[in-house]
């Protein structure tokens, strides 16, 4: 074994490195027992971000540093960079992309694993290709005219007017802007402009969102909107999840790919933050070519769980030129008022003003925020006081027989947010704590796994349920055999789907839920826990991710050295897209 492949070992034993990352370096060592050790450490490293949602590694960024260093091993650092690129350009396991091989090093000394390499090339081609303007003839004096009609003519709505005239001349653009800017009631009145031009027909318009809760959400919206807006013959087909709109199915192809397009003219994706590389490469290869897209979301929200930060670098690559005329970004905040304090705290977070942040949080004059330290003591009490009413009197509601909707509507009016998933003060632990209190308290048993009244939330996807991952349940005693539990989810449209517990795919309790599961979705109150020390997930991205829930009110609870921590730390993952798409641009010119 290579002196490399023990310390890299010794790394994983010390909780450094993932086994999966250690894997990987032995598949290289395999493949050619006489490889150069820095190339086993790349692998490992590239493994390592891969895990962590980077689909590559800039090797310029590690120059003269610790890589890994455990009591068990010796410290590895970062060997000098010229020689390092050297050593990766003259191996067989290397390629520069134009090959198949297990590593890829880019002229930019990017390093990637092939598949995120050829993804993210992929990715660059399709949006270059879709940027083209619109091969259709439009009546300028008949747009102009039904904008007039549809945003009115002052400075707020201007933003709003221009996404929509970028939709009417290209089949690729983007609309981004945080809670309340006004994203998806701009889109409502594309949709109405592009029928009104006879550009699209509602049934070749399509909707979908990551995940069920923000597809559901944008069905609302759509459904809210006023009949003089949208009469009934312009409403769109049902706002569905991406997996289901591309009829994802596990070990298989999906049912729409390159080979069998989507019956569209028109696809709005909603929460376009939260899709990663993968899945938004699946969704534009099974877009027709002459097919308009629009990407909703907030370019500063967290990014996917999975690799990539598909939407930010898409946002970045227009701000630097390399894709022109395709974002417009709204800045107007329709839900909040000037002082709105929630608002002001996103601002001031987002642009890692930490003092300020602070500085909202510790006026006493507001109710709107808080902030509340805590320790692990003082949790259960806190817990007691804010969080246990709500469920227990969603548990009361159940025994009383209240229908699903009435139920949704309690469960909506508080969301508790955690950073991490495991550990104090994470989600495992408060699911638990409040389980343990609604008990206690007679209001349900602990003798069981589920509990009337319980909301879960699906954890793995199973389209033959039509459930998947991220979709909220409440469990509810089966109304003809009442002994009998199930888990009752409301669909887009608003109507009840139920499915026995022990037909359920992967579940856990959703007392409380992580920030990244809360996206897409809000509540009229939020309460948002720290951990007690800065961790690698913290970040500021993940703080106004989570505060950015809340419609009414937001409580914090934790020490302000790990939210000013937070709030100083980007996770702003690291992708070559931006230049994927220069590249790409320039070949297209």
């Amino acid at each position: 074994m290579s002196t490399m492949m023990k310390h890299l070992q010794q790394a994983c034993r010390a909780g450094q490195l993932p086994d999966i990352a250690l894997h990987f370096a032995g598949l290289l060592h395999r493949l050619d027992p006489n490889v150069d050790e820095s190339i086993l450490l790349a692998g490992a490293l590239v493994g390592d971000r891969a895990i962590s949602g980077e689909v590559c590694v800039d090797l310029s960024r590690l120059v003269s540093s610790t890589l890994f260093d455990s009591d068990e091993g010796p410290k590895i650092s970062a060997p000098d960079l010229d020689t390092w690129l050297q050593s990766l350009k003259s191996s067989p396991l290397v390629s520069d992309g134009a090959a198949p091989a297990p590593l890829i090093i880019t002229p930019d000394g990017r390093l990637y694993l092939y598949r995120y390499f050829e993804l993210e090339r992929r990715l660059a081609e399709l949006i270059v290709h879709r940027t083209h303007v619109c091969d259709v003839s439009i009546d300028s004096t008949r747009l102009e005219a039904a904008l007039d009609e549809l945003f009115a003519d002052d400075l707020i709505s201007a933003d709003q007017r221009s996404a929509a005239t970028l939709a009417v001349h290209n089949r690729f653009s983007i609309i981004s802007g945080g809670p309340g800017t006004g994203k998806t009631v701009t889109v409502v009145r594309i949709l109405v402009l592009l029928r009104q031009l006879g550009l699209v027909a509602p049934d070749r318009m399509l909707l979908c969102a990551p995940t069920g809760k923000a597809a559901a959400r944008l069905r609302e919206a759509l459904a809210d909107t006023p009949p003089a807006v949208m009469p009934g013959d312009i409403l769109p087909p049902d706002a569905v999840t991406v997996h289901r709109l591309l009829g994802w199915r596990p070990g298989k192809k999906p049912r729409y790919h390159a080979d069998r397009p989507l019956p569209c003219d028109l696809l709005v994706l909603d929460e376009a933050s939260m899709v990663d590389l993968a899945l938004m490469v699946s969704l534009l290869e099974a877009l027709p070519p002459q097919a308009r897209l629009i990407l909703l979301g907030d370019r500063d929200q967290l990014s996917s769980v999975e690799a990539g930060a598909v939407l930010g670098d898409i946002c970045r690559a227009a701000d630097s030129g390399a894709l022109e005329g395709v974002l417009t970004t709204l800045s107007h905040n329709w839900r909040f008022g000037a002082n709105s304090a929630i608002a002001n705290l996103a601002s001031a977070i987002r642009e890692a003003r930490a003092k300020d942040a602070i500085g909202i949080l510790d006026n006493t004059s507001s109710t709107e925020v808080t902030l509340q330290p805590v320790d692990d003591n003082d949790l259960d009490a806190l817990l007691a006081e804010h969080v246990i009413p709500v469920y227990a009197e969603i548990a009361q509601l159940v025994r009383e027989g209240a229908r699903a909707k009435t139920i949704f509507s309690k469960l909506n009016e508080l969301m508790v947010l955690c950073a991490h998933r495991n550990g104090p003060r994470g989600v495992t632990d408060i699911n638990q704590r409040v389980s343990n209190q609604l008990g206690a308290s007679a209001v349900l048993s602990p003798a069981v796994q589920a509990y009337p009244g319980m909301p879960l939330m699906v954890a793995r996807n199973d389209p033959a349920l039509g459930l998947f991952n991220g979709d909220i349940g409440i469990v509810m005693p089966d109304i003809n055999t009442p002994e009998h539990l199930q888990a009752v989810f409301l669909d887009a449209s608003g109507d009840e789907h139920a499915v026995s517990l022990g037909r359920l795919p992967e579940h856990q309790a959703a007392y409380a839920i992580t920030v990244h599961k809360a996206q897409g979705s809000q509540a009229a109150r939020v309460v948002l826990i720290l951990p007690a020390q800065v961790s690698r997930v913290l970040s500021r991205e993940l703080i106004y991710t989570g505060i950015t829930r809340a419609r009414s009110s937001l409580a914090i609870w934790g020490d302000r050295e790990v939210l000013t921590g937070a709030i100083g730390r980007s996770a702003q993952r690291v992708m070559g897209l931006v230049e994927r798409l220069k590249e790409v641009s320039i070949r297209a010119a």
